[in-house]
């Protein structure tokens, strides 16, 4: 009798898993292979994520996938927490304490406009 392995199990990834794998093989020369290896999983799985989320960015109702940049606040005088958000060449600066409402408005509005 011969016995043949059953192979990979098919793993459940969470989505805050999936975005960052995706996010990490976005960059600037990212090795794809690599960082599938480094995630235990096939290239060709990751090459499909990166496809499938570029199609979703490409959709007008879906949300896009935008990869974050954080750094670190610069001494200033009193509090002066921001968001950032680069969107279509202009820069949306979001204050604390702002709604999470009132953001996506604004969003909707930059989308409605462009």
């Amino acid at each position: 009798m011969e016995v043949i392995p059953a192979g990979r199990e098919r793993r459940a990834w969470t989505p805050e898993a999936k975005a960052r794998i995706i996010a990490e093989s976005m960059q600037v020369r990212a090795n794809v292979a690599e960082i599938a290896r480094r995630n235990d999983m096939l290239p060709q799985q990751l090459y499909a994520w990166r496809r499938e989320a570029r199609e979703r960015m490409e959709s007008a109702d879906a949300p896009a996938f935008v990869p974050a940049v954080v750094e670190e606040p610069r001494p200033l005088q009193g509090s002066c927490a921001e968001i950032r958000i680069n969107v279509r060449g202009m820069t949306i600066r979001v204050p604390e304490g702002v709604s999470a409402d009132h953001i996506e408005r604004v969003l909707l509005a930059v989308q409605v406009t462009a």
